[in-house]
């Protein structure tokens, strides 16, 4: 069965038909400008701030757009990880040291991120790479920082402070009194003009001597001696936080030790405690009394005379103690064997025995 169409029918269908194809050549026309179906290259950058960044921001190199942003998710440590979409052939241009810079358009349009590199050749940067963020603050962001309330209230206590100031300038006529005395500050200032006029040539030929010079001199060569600076450096190092912390926390170790000693039952209040009980205790005072008399000047010269004469003495007995002591040892040792030999007397034999059990029982 054949279908007839009409002519009006025949002319909307190629109408149709031209209408498909103008949008696909649109299409591929718009997808040629804009690259759409050009390779891209994944980099990534770790941003703090996203506000203003978008899928589809711009990715620039050297004013020229080479890119765009793709996926933006947030870390664990709430900054974003941005993915950029670099076209093919200018991949090869982002290389080691490249960084990302967050900008906005003249300061207050949209984020673009603009991709800076050295001078210098450097290795290239693999797909996937980590690229070091730059975000500089910007006159939006730095607004959308700004507590205006806090300094509308700063500004209504410095105006408060203004009034305050000049109502009590002029309680009195303190305004009109300061306004004299600034009038009577001219006669002073023309004083001062001819004093610094009368000491201008004595100064002058004081720094022109050379007895001045040479101290300047002598003074420049200590200054840059290296013994000066490591004097110097160690006394900034002595003025360093870490030093200055290290000496404070000692400090307060031994006060907090201060602190524990001097305490109601710390060791210096017993301690005190026991020394007034010991000098108030009779026997300390007649312990003191005997050193008194002792120490006294008579008393301490004849005594001193006492010990010279025993000292003499014994310096004339000392060569015959030997003798002596080997006499009286040869004494005692015939008494015991005349006793041992009494002992075994049949008249003391028994006396002895009892002696022996009375001295055990005794034991």
């Amino acid at each position: 069965m054949k279908i007839h169409f009409s002519y009006q029918e025949r002319l909307a269908g190629l109408l149709m038909v031209f209408a498909f194809l103008g949008i696909v050549a649109f299409i591929v026309g718009a997808a040629v400008k804009n690259r759409w179906l050009e390779p891209r290259i994944p980099f990534h950058t770790l941003v703090v701030h996203g506000d203003g960044l978008r899928k589809g921001s711009p990715v620039l190199l050297s004013g020229i757009e080479v890119g765009e942003v793709g996926q933006m998710v947030i870390m664990d440590d709430n900054r974003i990880d941005v993915e950029l979409l670099i076209r093919e052939r200018h991949a090869h241009r982002v290389r080691m040291g490249t960084i990302a810079e967050v900008k906005r358009l003249l300061g207050i349009g949209e984020k673009r991120i603009h991709l800076v590199s050295g001078r210098q050749i450097a290795e290239e940067l693999p797909a996937g790479a980590l690229l070091t963020a730059n975000e500089p603050t910007d006159i939006l962001d730095a607004l959308s920082n700004l507590d205006l309330s806090q300094y509308i209230t700063t500004i209504d206590r410095m105006v408060a402070a203004m009034e305050v100031t000049l109502g009590k300038l002029e309680e009195e006529n303190r305004l009109i009194r300061m306004m004299e005395a600034f009038d009577q500050m001219g006669p002073g200032m023309e004083r001062l003009n001819h004093l610094l006029a009368e000491i201008d040539e004595p100064l002058t030929e004081l720094l022109v001597d050379q007895n001045v010079k040479g101290t300047f001199k002598g003074a420049n060569k200590l200054f840059n001696d290296p013994n000066t600076r490591k004097a110097m450096r160690a006394v900034a190092r002595t003025f360093e936080p870490d030093e200055m912390n290290s000496l404070i926390g000692r400090l307060n170790g031994v006060l907090e030790r201060l602190d524990t000693l001097l305490a109601d039952s710390g060791h210096l209040n017993g301690a005190l405690k026991g020394a007034d009980k010991l000098l108030n205790d009779p026997r300390t005072n007649r312990l003191l009394t005997s050193l008194e008399k002792l120490t006294d000047a008579e008393k301490l010269e004849k005594l001193v005379d006492n010990m010279a004469i025993v000292a003499n003495q014994m310096a004339k007995i000392g060569p015959t103690i030997p003798e002596m002591s080997h006499d009286m040892i040869t004494a005692l040792r015939e008494a015991v064997i005349v006793l041992r030999a009494l002992q075994k007397t049949w008249l003391l034999d028994e006396e002895a025995a009892e002696v022996l059990r009375e001295l055990k029982k005794k034991d």
